[in-house]
């Protein structure tokens, strides 16, 4: 028997942990989250509070909402809830004074030996646990900060963990270097040229079949009127995987990178921002391979081309956006770039050369997104709100209002990184 001597009337029960746990009859006068409450308030790092759903709040979808005092909660929500109705959320308890006055003297603790990077998990550990009220073993902490498992973390990214986990501590002057970047786990070119561009076939046969996952799982037998301008106006019963190239170019990773941090600083501080899911998700090899950062909405998404614009963008000859924006695609979300979240959405735009099609699966950063499900929206409007800033990205959900699919758009370049070509074969058959 747990005893627990504060009062539960502000929970809505009178009995006390002992009375209650007696008599299993009365178990269900207990609030669903009581264990929730008793751990929270036995480690003191943690509060529960009530918040209310903000518009455009799914089930399962992460949203953060602003509370009275200033916190952020992060919630997750459940099935059956809708805008408008109240949940119980946790937020991190106003700590005492922190041993360091800034990040940069948590980086400083973390990297004794002043190597720019941090390798020790305990320390980090202990660091967690005092910034953000992090507990468990070494591993699942350190997991939090490594996102690309390269096994060491420069400063942005030590900027980056603490602002998705709402550290409250002024940066502080680096010597670190803040523009430094972290480069992919896939990254296999130099590191300091930043010239480098490389294009390369996948022959690794798990590599390849988890971009055949990501074609499979994207697919839906859908069709749409734009399929007409592929020739047959039918939708294909699948697709065949026939080649795979993926591409590594710094200049452009760079501004990648650079704004995705730009970006997840951004959504830290955004009430009622919502981590959104995209369809391609649902391939987890690739997209464990990739560590896409959720808490900026950062997917893998599909873009259909021709195999001569695809080899201007591999070659670092040409631009993705003056290469594709609006060459293919509708403006019906602004004048934006469009992608896909389903490999049928992306098929309607690429083009056959020797009996190949052509898609890029790229990196896109959605940020704060603007969801819109109207039937006929205002472009002008909505594209002059992210332009604003006060959005990073639009999905018009056409699979809610049409039965079609969803389209992402977004109106900055950086926003994109082009990590593989997809050459494949469809099949009516």
């Amino acid at each position: 028997i747990r005893v627990y001597t504060r009062s539960h009337k502000d929970m809505g029960v009178c009995e006390s942990v002992a009375s209650v746990v007696k008599d299993e009859v009365c178990l269900s006068k207990l609030p669903r989250t009581l264990e929730e409450h008793l751990a929270e308030d036995e480690d003191g790092k943690l509060d529960v509070v009530d918040v209310i759903l903000p518009p455009g709040a799914e089930p399962g979808a992460i949203v953060q909402i602003l509370i009275s005092d200033g916190r952020l909660a992060e919630v997750t929500v459940p099935e059956g809830a809708k805008p408008g109705d109240a949940i119980e959320a946790k937020v991190p308890r106003i700590s005492k004074q922190s041993r360091w006055a800034s990040l940069h003297d948590a980086f400083q603790y973390l990297d004794p030996s002043q190597t720019g990077f941090i390798t020790d998990h305990a320390r980090f550990a202990e660091v967690a646990s005092q910034l953000a009220g992090m507990d468990g073993n070494e591993s699942s902490v350190w997991s939090t900060l490594d996102q690309d498992g390269n096994g060491c973390v420069n400063w942005p990214e030590f900027v980056e963990w603490a602002e998705a986990h709402h550290v409250s501590l002024p940066m502080g002057m680096s010597e670190s270097g803040d523009d430094k970047i972290a480069f992919p786990s896939t990254w296999r070119g130099p590191t300091d040229d930043p010239k480098w561009i490389k294009r390369e076939d996948i022959t690794d046969s798990t590599h390849f079949m988890e971009l055949d996952d990501l074609i499979q799982k994207t697919y839906k037998n859908v069709w749409t009127r734009d399929r007409k301008a592929t020739g047959v106006n039918k939708v294909p019963k699948g697709y065949e995987l026939i080649k795979a190239e993926r591409c590594e170019n710094f200049k452009d990773w760079r501004r990648y990178y650079m704004k995705r941090h730009q970006l997840a600083h951004a959504c830290s501080q955004k009430e009622g921002f919502i981590q959104r899911q995209a369809l391609t998700g649902q391939a987890s090899g690739i997209c464990t391979r990739q560590h896409l950062r959720r808490y900026c909405n950062e997917w893998l998404l599909f873009h259909g081309t021709s195999k001569k614009a695809a080899d201007s963008i591999l070659s670092g000859a040409g631009d993705f956006v003056i290469s594709l924006a609006g060459s293919a695609t509708g403006t019906l979300y602004g004048k934006g770039t469009y992608f896909a979240e389903s490999i049928t959405k992306a098929d309607e735009y690429a083009k056959v050369d020797d009996d190949l099609c052509c898609v890029l699966v790229c990196r896109v950063i959605g940020g704060h997104v603007l969801y819109n499900d109207e039937v006929t929206p205002n472009p002008d409007e909505l594209q002059r709100r992210c332009i604003s800033g006060e959005h990073h990205s639009i999905i018009g959900d056409r699979e809610k209002c049409r039965n079609t699919f969803k389209e992402y758009v977004i109106f900055d370049a950086d926003q994109v990184y082009v990590e593989y070509a997809l050459y494949y074969k469809r099949q009516y058959g």
